[in-house]
This record gives structure tokens, C-alpha cells and sequence, in this order.
């Protein structure tokens, strides 16, 4: 029995007289009867003694005999909102009772039984990108040198985080994707682990000081080209950002992203894939030897809008491993001067930003053409005769321009699409196994929030 309420209790086969001190004690004027098994049976108050002694009662009788047996009481755990509309309905008390009956607390006005605190896990999600323009200018060889710049925005296909922390040093890393289960006993044999998964990676990074379970799990197939394996570390990067009292900053996201994904798993790539997840929205991101800078885009809602219906996501089906055609790349561009083709890049995804802005879109979408072209030429390994066939069927349907996403060599094309010309486009590009699927634009980045672990 809690203290703070154990004097306002009496035993039903206590005499009155002893009941009176009771109903004195506490502000409520309440004395709470319970039987030999602690149920409570019945309260008592002043008006009820009154009423038993002018009817000839004892103060030496028993409680039982004058106690008011219809009261009303509650289930220990009733919500504080159904208390409150109980309180506000001029009740000034309410017995909390467990299952079996028995006086678990006594609710006032002016005291509630606490919530029992419980346990919280962290969600986050990160969106993936599709890049318009720019992408091999923010690779760090090139851009060091030269500068960079990308214009990109994330879409609504998202990498999903669950973190749940865990009173002892055990870790349970579990990615669904790839049906993997990484388990570790702490977190220097993490660590020390020389086979250490994305995930297993980003952890290695961030260096947390409890154990936990991570789940993870996609929308969107591996080796999509949408930067996937970035917005799954910033997933990651999120939940854990979630439960920190010192938030790390969007950008401070987005380097720990990179950090993780391509210096400690050494999946090779540029920087526009974690900044797009950790930011979101339609972004031209600048980048140099000193710091790189998101600048966020406002697009007028028929832009947007417009944009969407134009664009059209098609699966190849086709895999591919983007780290190794971003290695042949570095070597490409190493062995013959790519330079040119990089600057050209450079001043088309400038371009491309200004027909963005102003509603331009079937410029924009001709532009795509000319990143396809650009693209096409700074490896061998970016295209192939299956993935040319699908373009140029694509614009023989009537598509104005399209691109590879990603490092190429697979994954998702992109195409612009007058609305006209959508079916044409769509069943050519079917008629070769292709799937495809709808854009819509993602505003929001990295989103993370806390839940109750139950």
C-alpha cells in the first residue's frame, strides 16, 4: 500500500470511532474500507457517520455497518484524460484499483498516479534522390581541382531506421534488403569485426555507448541508381541523431553518411547522394575543396506539379555495382582527359537549374537528353547496347530526353514524357521488361521521431 495515501484506509471490521481520525486526515474528507484481502468494499465519509449515528448507530460498531457501498472507482492505469473529465464533473476522488479489486492509488485533483516511464526506440527515415545533372562533378578527384555542382531531389521511396536501445552491450544489427543478421557482443568486437556490413559501418562511425537492435528495411531494390545505400546510412545516422541531446546538424548528417558509406564499407561515389537524403527537397549543391553548399530550391507548385506528370521512372531490372563503375571511372578519367566532359556538365547542370526555376520544362526535359549524352561518354562501362536499345526506344515513343540514374551500367532510367505521349513511352518501354512507376517529389529529408517500446 502506498504511503502517502495508507492513513486515509480503515478495515471494514474497524469500530467507527477509530474511522473518524481517517476521514480527518486527508483533504478529500474520504476514509477508503477495505476487506481482509486489501478489496476495497466501500468509503466512508462524514455524512455517512452522521447519518448512521442519528439513526441510533455506535461509534463502536463496526465500519462495514455504516460504510456507503456503492462508490465509484477505476482500473489502475485509466488514462489521465478520463480522470480529468471525472474531476471536472465534481468528483474529488477516485480509487484506482487492480484487477482483483484491491486499492492500487487514490486519485485527487491535485495528484495523479505517474506514468510509469517505459522504454523508447528511435524511427527515421531517408529518402533517395534522382539526379537531374551534375553527377561525376561531385566526385572528390574531380571537384577538388575543377568544383562541382548537382542538381537533384529526393523522391517519396524511402530507407527506414528502427533503433532500440538495450539495457546491456549486445548488438543486433538486422537488415531485411539483403536478409542479414549481424550480431555482436559489444561494441569493440564491432569494431574490431574485419568484414563489417553498411550498416555494421555506419555504427563503427557514430560509437554508441549502449547496446541496441537495428532494423532496417527499403522501398526500392538494391543497385537501384537512386542512391540507396545512402539514404539506408542516413537512416541509420537518424535514429541514433534522435535519442542525442546535441543534434547534429543536417550537414553534419550528411558527412557522417559519407563517412561511413565510403571510406569505412569503401563503396566508392561522390557526395550529392547523402546530402539529397539528409536535406530533401530540390536541391543544387555546390561543391569545392573548402565546403560544399545546399542551396534549397522554392518551386512554384505547378512546377512541381507539372514536373511529376512528365517523368517517368523506369526499372531495367538490370543490376549493377556502382562502386566498381565509379572505380573505372576514376581510371577512365586518369588515362584520358575527361576534363572537358565534366566542365560541359558542369554548365549544362546550370543551365538546367535556370529552366527549373522558371517553369522551363520542356527545355529541361531536352537537357536530360544532353546529360544522357555527356554521361554516356565518360566511361564505357556507364551504358550498353540493352540499356541504349531502352533510350533510344524511348525517344523514338516520343520521350524529349532521359538519363541513366546513379553510376550506370543499370538500375533506373529517367525520363521527361509530354503527357501526350506517356502511353506510347510507357508501352514501348514495357514491351521490353521494363517496369515503371509514378514520381512524386519528397520535400521533407532525414525524418526521425521516438516512440514507446512496447
Amino acid at each position: 500500500m502506498k504511503d502517502h495515501f495508507k492513513d486515509l484506509v480503515v478495515r471494514h471490521d474497524q469500530p467507527v470511532v477509530e474511522a473518524i481520525a481517517a476521514i480527518e486526515y486527508g483533504p478529500t474528507q474520504i476514509a477508503m474500507v477495505i476487506d481482509d484481502a486489501d478489496v476495497l468494499v466501500g468509503i466512508l465519509t462524514n455524512g455517512d457517520i452522521r447519518r448512521f449515528l442519528m439513526q441510533g448507530g455506535h461509534t463502536s460498531a463496526p465500519v462495514h455497518a455504516c460504510m456507503n457501498r456503492k462508490f465509484h472507482a477505476l482500473p489502475f492505469g485509466t488514462s489521465r484524460e478520463e480522470l480529468l473529465k471525472l474531476f471536472d464533473l465534481g468528483y474529488n476522488a477516485v480509487p484506482l484499483l487492480d484487477a482483483q479489486g484491491r486499492l492500487v492509488e487514490f486519485a485527487t485533483p491535485d495528484f495523479f498516479p505517474p506514468n510509469k516511464e517505459v522504454a523508447v526506440l528511435s524511427r527515421a527515415r531517408a529518402p533517395v534522390r534522382i539526379s537531374f545533372s551534375g553527377g561525376g562533378t561531385d566526385l572528390t578527384y574531380y571537384f577538388m581541382k575543377n568544383g562541382g555542382v548537382v542538381l537533384n531531389s529526393s523522391i517519396a521511396l524511402y530507407a527506414h531506421a528502427t533503433l532500440i536501445p538495450s539495457a546491456g552491450p549486445e548488438i543486433n544489427i538486422i537488415s531485411h534488403d539483403i536478409d542479414r543478421h549481424e550480431h555482436y557482443s559489444s561494441l569493440r568486437s564491432l569494431l574490431d569485426c574485419p568484414d563489417k556490413g553498411l550498416l555494421s559501418s555506419v555504427v563503427s562511425v557514430i560509437r554508441p555507448d549502449f547496446g541496441f537492435d537495428l532494423y532496417v528495411h527499403s522501398d526500392f531494390p538494391v543497385g537501384s541508381g537512386l542512391g540507396g545505400s545512402s539514404a539506408v546510412a542516413t537512416s541509420v545516422v537518424g535514429a541514433f541523431n534522435e535519442l542525442r541531446l546535441d543534434k547534429w546538424s543536417t550537414y553534419e548528417i550528411a558527412e557522417l553518411s559519407f563517412q561511413a558509406e565510403r571510406l569505412c564499407f569503401n563503396i566508392s561515389g561522390g557526395w550529392q547522394d547523402q546530402y539529397a537524403s539528409a536535406f530533401g527537397g530540390f536541391n543544387l549543391i555546390e561543391f569545392d575543396g573548402k565546403r560544399n553548399m545546399v542551396h534549397s530550391l522554392r518551386l512554384e507548385d505547378s512546377i512541381r506539379n507539372e514536373l511529376e506528370e512528365c517523368l517517368v521512372l523506369c526499372n531495367t531490372g538490370i543490376e549493377h555495382d556502382s562502386g566498381k563503375i565509379h572505380e573505372q571511372q576514376r581510371e577512365d578519367f586518369h588515362k584520358t582527359d575527361r576534363n572537358k566532359q565534366l566542365l560541359d556538365m558542369v554548365e549544362l547542370c546550370r543551365k538546367m537549374h535556370k529552366h527549373l526555376i522558371r517553369g522551363d520544362l520542356n527545355d529541361f526535359g531536352k537537357c536530360l537528353h544532353e546529360a544522357w549524352g555527356i554521361k554516356h561518354g565518360l566511361s564505357s562501362a556507364i551504358s550498353g547496347s540493352t540499356l541504349d536499345a531502352i533510350y533510344n526506344s524511348a525517344l523514338e515513343a516520343g520521350a524529349l530526353g532521359g538519363k541513366l540514374l546513379g553510376a550506370g551500367g543499370g538500375g533506373f532510367f529517367l525520363f521527361y514524357v509530354q503527357p501526350r505521349n506517356r502511353a506510347a513511352v510507357c508501352g514501348r518501354l514495357k514491351a521490353l521488361g521494363c517496369s515503371l512507376s509514378t514520381v512524386r517529389f519528397e520535400q521533407e529529408g532525414v525524418t526521425s521521431w521516438r516512440t514507446k517500446a512496447e
